[in-house]
């Protein structure tokens, strides 16, 4: 990911044509988010009403489960969106406050949208409509963003470095998502199996007092596939991150990341397949996980104001 904070890379054809196939997937992305959200939710008060409430002739909240891991999903993938567009928005020649304001604007409305929903749940169904404005301005401010990227790329001139304090406020507003992201992991492992072992042992091995069946290997395998990808992306990216602060045992961090994501998506296989006791790896590598995740985005966090 170093070419995204560095310059000339217009000189390096292969490199700009990458880049360039890489921001009109970003465009389809971009599209696809307004479809997506309107098929989910809608863009009306009563249409999203509706998804966290059901229809007021048969009432039914939404679950909490069903709602962390909805938060789960959007916080992972905002972040990213966040990093990866704005890295690439700094290196073109607009003003310094366009890019400021543009990536600050995307950042805190991206945040506010995901936040909102536990409000809307929570506190008041009045949250709807801060999630609607949130989800236009952020759409409006990074499209704007994206949409001036290309045209930078592809028609205007050499591209140069940002400067060090605009990179650190990326670096920040992305260290806001990781915090975020790791919050909200704690909301899934709450809400779906809670954090005693026995807990943890009916999730996966069924209970027939709550009405629970026992996991099967081809949805457990459903959530393993994925997270093998989506958390390797994550450590990578963290780690790579962290090589650049000044901080004994950056590597080993780094280095946990990997492996501790590893053992916690392996861990559900080995409490329903191998031994029910294996509970205390699960939870134990949960909680590992989520203390590497929550100091590594608080050194980021730092570094970026310093």
């Amino acid at each position: 990911m170093r070419f995204f904070i560095s310059a000339n890379i217009k000189e390096n054809r292969p490199l700009y044509y990458l880049v360039l196939a890489f921001l009109i997937l970003l465009l389809l992305y971009w599209l696809s988010s307004w479809f997506f959200f309107y098929s989910k939710y809608g863009f009306i008060y009563t249409s999203v009403f509706k998804y966290f409430f059901g229809d007021p002739s048969f009432p039914e909240r939404i679950s909490l489960s069903q709602l962390s891991e909805d938060m789960h999903i959007e916080t992972f993938l905002k972040a990213f969106y966040v990093l990866l567009l704005f890295s690439l928005f700094l290196l073109s020649s607009f003003s310094e406050r366009w890019k400021v304001s543009l990536i600050i604007i995307s950042a805190l409305f991206g945040l506010t949208e995901i936040a909102s929903d536990l409000f809307i749940l929570y506190v008041s169904p009045f949250f709807i409509y801060i999630k609607l404005t949130s989800f236009f301005l952020f759409q409006v401010s990074s499209g704007i963003a994206l949409f001036l990227t290309l045209i930078f790329f592809l028609f205007m001139g050499e591209d140069k470095a940002s400067g060090t304090s605009n990179i650190k406020l990326v670096l920040f507003l992305f260290s806001l998502f990781l915090l975020l992201f790791t919050f909200v992991n704690f909301l899934v492992f709450s809400s779906k199996m809670g954090f005693t072992f026995e807990s943890v042992k009916s999730y996966y091995l069924g209970n027939p007092q709550i009405f629970a069946k026992p996991k099967t290997f081809e949805g457990m395998f459903k959530v393993f596939h994925p997270h093998l990808l989506s958390m390797a992306f994550y450590s990578l990216a963290v780690a790579h991150l962290l090589l650049f602060i000044n901080s004994k045992g950056r590597f080993w961090l780094g280095l946990s990341l990997f492996i501790l994501s590893f053992l916690d998506n392996l861990a559900g296989f080995l409490v329903r397949f191998v031994h029910p006791e294996l509970a205390i790896l699960k939870m134990l590598t949960f909680l590992l996980l989520q203390a590497v995740l929550l100091y590594t985005s608080l050194l980021l966090l730092l570094h970026s104001r310093t």
